[in-house]
């Protein structure tokens, strides 16, 4: 009788297994603003440190500290905010650029595990405050997926 019982649990526990429809998986989430950084003399560049502070609607956010770095991604927001206001830094307490990075959103389903995912079109960036960023440049104009540069940073 205790062996019907541990058979029907087991089956019970076999069947519920399922593929990966309850994990999002392969990308399947809101993509986030990849950026690659270059000298002033146009060469793509190697940043000895990198300080990347967001502003997600209540104050700034510490989403970025790395070193040796060539680039980096981005997460923006996913609120209705047609902005994302991003401060940068290559030393811990040194001069800090500012970037408005502006865009129109637009949501796209992806299964009912995931939900939604947002993704940005007409996409911009406006520099701010220079030091150490001396200028941007726009690669793209929708940040749909994180394979392409969507931005280069000139230090």
């Amino acid at each position: 009788m205790k062996y019907w019982f541990l058979l029907f649990f087991g089956m019970l526990f076999l069947s519920s297994c399922q593929g990966d429809d309850d994990v999002c998986v392969s990308g399947e989430a809101t993509p986030r603003m990849k950026v690659k950084f270059k000298s002033a003399d146009g060469r793509v560049a190697t940043l000895d440190s990198l300080y990347v502070d967001v502003n997600y609607g209540s104050g700034l956010v510490s989403v970025i500290k790395a070193k040796s770095i060539d680039s980096v991604t981005i997460p923006l927001r996913v609120d209705n905010n047609p902005f994302t206001e991003i401060s940068l830094r290559t030393t811990n307490k040194g001069n800090a650029s500012k970037i408005k990075v502006t865009y129109s959103l637009k949501s796209e389903y992806v299964s009912p595990a995931c939900g939604f995912k947002r993704l940005y079109e007409n996409v911009d960036g406006t520099l701010e405050t220079t030091n150490p960023v001396i200028k941007i440049e726009r690669n793209q104009e929708q940040i749909i997926d994180e394979n392409k540069t969507h931005f280069y940073f000139i230090f």
